[in-house]
């Protein structure tokens, strides 16, 4: 009997614990975004960009580290005619101390990058872009940005401060980002995207697989 109980008690033990941890998971270290707009196509995918009525969703990380390539929530520091927060969810190209210029190189227009702290310039490898053509509208808007905007330059290459950081959408031609209005404070970002919710549904059940890797 003695058996019986003590078993009763460990998993009671073990499912308050489990509890516990999506609890606090879900609502102290993660916050949950509809993806919102095409910006992130094909990556995210958006439903209606003016309702909650989305295809896919992502949960932000609000503790850890983010860096250049993760997809990342942008608070924007208004609120809508409902009194929400506007967010906006872009990747993440460079960061503070970082150069960065678009050119054409091989056919393409690509970003060329000087990282922090160095001195050579890398072609940005961009995976999550199916075709590079898309890039001459990134080349157009980041010519006219340099143009208008009050930043910092060296050549063709922005300059970001040390508490900047420069986003764009994946979908460059029609992404509202840095490439338009150029850098934004890096304590703007509320975190990066730790899971994808593709489709939107059962983001508890998405998340214990991605987290397992199933």
């Amino acid at each position: 009997m003695k058996k019986v109980l003590s078993r009763i008690g460990f998993v009671l033990g073990l499912i308050i614990i489990v509890l516990c941890a999506l609890i606090i998971f879900f609502n102290v270290t993660h916050i949950y975004y509809n993806v919102l707009g095409p910006s992130m196509s094909p990556t995210l995918n958006n439903g209606v960009a003016s309702s909650n009525e989305c295809i896919d969703a992502v949960m932000v990380s609000k503790i850890k580290p983010f860096t250049r390539g993760d997809i990342i929530v942008i608070d924007k520091n208004e609120q809508d005619s409902e009194g929400n927060e506007k967010y906006v969810i872009k990747r993440l190209i460079a960061e503070g101390g970082d150069k960065i210029t678009v050119r054409f190189i091989d056919g393409f227009y690509r970003i060329v990058l000087i990282k922090s702290g160095e001195i050579d310039e890398q072609i940005l490898d961009e995976e999550y872009i199916q075709d590079l053509s898309i890039n001459q509208s990134l080349y157009q808007k980041f010519t006219v940005m340099l143009a208008n905007e009050p930043v910092e330059t060296d050549g063709d290459f922005l300059i970001l401060a040390e508490d900047e950081v420069f986003y764009l959408g994946d979908n460059r031609k029609n992404s509202t980002d840095c490439s338009v209005y150029g850098p934004i404070k890096r304590e703007n970002v509320v975190g990066k995207a730790d899971y994808i919710i593709y489709g939107n549904t059962n983001p508890y059940g998405q998340v214990i697989k991605q987290f397992f890797g199933w």
